[in-house]
């Protein structure tokens, strides 16, 4: 759900409730199911087999843009929702910026996870991404939050609505790492989509 942007060069705040798990005021709402991250999932069998039992929420993402004269600041808040689709854990859909000149800045305020982080060429990294982690997101890069734990993991992240999301190479790929959980253990293994 998308409410009206207005313009204001005056300052602006939002409030972040961390109980609650919302953000207000909000000018975005987008939940996303498993159907909305299918073609990014290994397992299409297991992502299948979820949406036709109810379509489990995976995450939400709220989004306040602060427009001025002269900038277009915004910040987000991301809540992924604990779980697993097979044995891979829930995550963000994972895009790059349409702009290759705008960074990111992601920081997680609450839970456990891992923030994937993807050249779409050779670099890729994994960064522990928990309570207090504030990590600089290069333009160049592809990224994606994971929750690997088994409460919420949330995070806030600051950046230009200008950047653009581009979400199209990163599904065709994928990231070069999978995060599933095998034995009962967090483990990344090598995607086979980009073998």
């Amino acid at each position: 759900m998308e409410q009206a942007i207005n313009m204001s060069n005056q300052p602006t705040s939002v409030q972040i409730n961390l109980e609650k798990c919302l953000m207000t005021p909000y000018t975005v709402h987008d939940p996303r199911h498993v159907s909305d991250l299918k073609a990014q999932f290994y397992d299409q069998v297991a992502a299948q087999k979820l949406i036709d039992q109810g379509d489990p929420l995976v995450y939400e993402i709220y989004h306040h843009a602060f427009i001025t004269d002269a900038t277009d600041m915004a910040m987000g808040m991301s809540v992924i929702h604990p779980g697993k689709v097979g044995c891979e854990y829930h995550m963000t859909k994972g895009h790059l910026h349409a702009r290759n000149d705008q960074a990111e800045v992601y920081y997680c305020v609450r839970g456990q996870g891992l923030l994937l982080m993807d050249d779409m060429a050779d670099d890729f990294q994994a960064v522990d991404f928990n309570c207090g982690t504030a990590v600089h997101i290069p333009p160049q890069y592809a990224h994606r939050v994971v929750n690997t734990g088994s409460d919420i993991l949330v995070f806030v992240s600051v950046f230009h609505v200008a950047a653009g999301h581009v979400y199209a190479q990163v599904t065709k790929q994928g990231f070069a790492r999978l995060v599933v959980e095998v034995k009962g253990k967090t483990t990344l293994i090598d995607n086979p989509k980009r073998e």
